[in-house]
């Protein structure tokens, strides 16, 4: 009961489309500023990793 649970609890609030814009789950039950950090965070972790992409194939 308790994995369902935490299934439930991490659902994906923050995702990506095509054209790389941060789409964010309104439905989720998780708070406004919740879901705020977590668009934010997705954002600076994406640009995070292309820029560490960047540097390993243009170096």
């Amino acid at each position: 009961m308790e994995v369902a649970a935490k299934i439930e609890a991490h659902e994906e609030v923050v995702s990506f489309d095509q054209q790389g814009n941060v789409v964010v789950n309104k439905d989720s039950c998780m708070s406004k500023k919740l879901m705020a950090r977590r668009a934010i965070e997705a954002h600076l972790e994406r640009k995070r990793l292309e820029q560490n992409i960047e540097d390993y194939y243009f170096d």
